[in-house]
């Protein structure tokens, strides 16, 4: 099982009690650190993790935001994260899974933002507003 500690239990993959950063209320780890270029813009760090997926090791490149909003799904849904990244990875159809992960964790980010707008009559949510 995974402390607190960003280590993967015996089958490689992360475990659900894990902290999950200050975003989702865990604990921040001491290698999240949120910089931010002289412009403001978040720097971006790529770390490589390693997860059991289909019986098979394998390792996939994030950076922290997509990590942890990955997990955070997984959690949402009560599955394993190794669960949820097995389902990513049978359905991609042409990216790498670490590409596939990200994209996953955009499209559920985007739907769950389009869930919580308010609806205008005769305005399409997808569609910007004409003044």
């Amino acid at each position: 099982m995974a402390d607190n500690s960003g280590r993967s239990n015996a089958n490689g993959s992360q475990a659900h009690g894990q902290a999950h950063g200050p975003a989702y209320g865990g604990e921040p780890h001491c290698d999240q650190k949120s910089e931010k270029s002289s412009d403001g813009h978040l720097k971006s760090r790529v770390i490589k993790r390693s997860l059991v997926v289909g019986g098979h090791k394998t390792s996939v490149s994030l950076e922290d935001v997509f990590w942890n909003a990955l997990r955070s799904i997984a959690h949402e849904r009560h599955l394993h994260l190794s669960e949820l990244v097995g389902s990513i990875d049978s359905e991609r159809q042409h990216c790498n899974l670490s590409s596939a992960i990200r994209l996953f964790v955009f499209e559920h980010l985007r739907d769950t933002h389009r869930q919580s707008e308010p609806r205008h009559a005769g305005v399409e949510p997808s569609m910007p507003r004409r003044s």
